[in-house]
């Protein structure tokens, strides 16, 4: 090329030296582009916005997960997760939520309230038994009422089971066999009952069948949370003693 441009400088270029400098490519331009100040001010906006959106997801995730996650819950949210387990959470939940008073979450103390509130009722149930007796119920009463008095020995009798002296385990393979027998062996008493009174045509049978609705419904719960422990000390991380 310099040549050629120093052959023109003396007016001695050839036709075919015009020819080959035609066909040379032109000098290359860079390939970037400035953008503008709208442009650039609309990047760093969306940028900005995105940036907040993860940060907005980030907090609320560290908020959900310290109050609802596996490794921190508080005693109400361990109550809600026992009580999935069961037939009747709703009942489950409200029933044991007032006498909770501990702020840790404890499955095993929950199982505890869960079997205090079962007797509880049972014991309202018995009362109430009674008096339909003294007025006259008849002998498929009575049977019922010791059905019922057997029912409440049984929900004692898995009360103690949970129970530990000095060097003793709370809860143990062979306890959790026992209150599960007997759980639902006290579930039976209630229906042997029910189904007494209706067989002998007793008046009392709806009033009865009314008043056990909520026993039938601890005992229930009672009986799916032990049944389901082994499951439920896994969500809370926590070993059988």
């Amino acid at each position: 090329m310099d040549q050629i441009n120093a052959l023109k400088g003396y007016g001695k270029v050839t036709h075919l030296e015009l020819q080959l400098e035609d066909q040379l490519p032109p000098p290359s331009k860079p390939n970037f582009k400035i953008p503008n100040h709208k442009s650039l001010r609309l990047t760093i906006a969306i940028s900005a916005v995105v940036l907040t959106t993860l940060l907005i997801g980030l907090i609320i995730a560290a908020s959900i997960y310290n109050s609802t996650g596996k490794k921190s819950p508080n005693s109400a949210d361990a109550i809600n997760i026992v009580c999935n387990v069961t037939r009747y959470p709703n009942s489950c939940f409200t029933s044991i939520i007032s006498l909770n008073s501990s702020p840790e979450p404890d499955p095993e103390l929950i199982l505890k309230l869960s079997l205090q509130v079962s007797l509880n009722e049972l014991s309202n149930l018995s009362r109430s038994l009674k008096t339909l007796t003294a007025n006259g119920g008849g002998e498929a009463l009575k049977d019922c009422e010791s059905q019922i008095e057997d029912a409440i020995s049984l929900v004692n009798d898995s009360t103690a089971e949970m129970g530990s002296g000095a060097g003793e385990k709370t809860l143990t393979e062979s306890k959790i066999g026992n209150i599960q027998t007997w759980m639902s062996s006290a579930m039976t008493d209630q229906e042997s009952c029910l189904d007494g009174l209706e067989e002998m045509d007793s008046t009392s049978f709806r009033e009865v069948k009314t008043r056990m609705r909520k026993s039938n419904e601890y005992l229930s719960n009672c009986l799916a949370i032990v049944a389901n422990i082994h499951v439920i000390l896994e969500k809370f991380e926590m070993p059988l003693h």
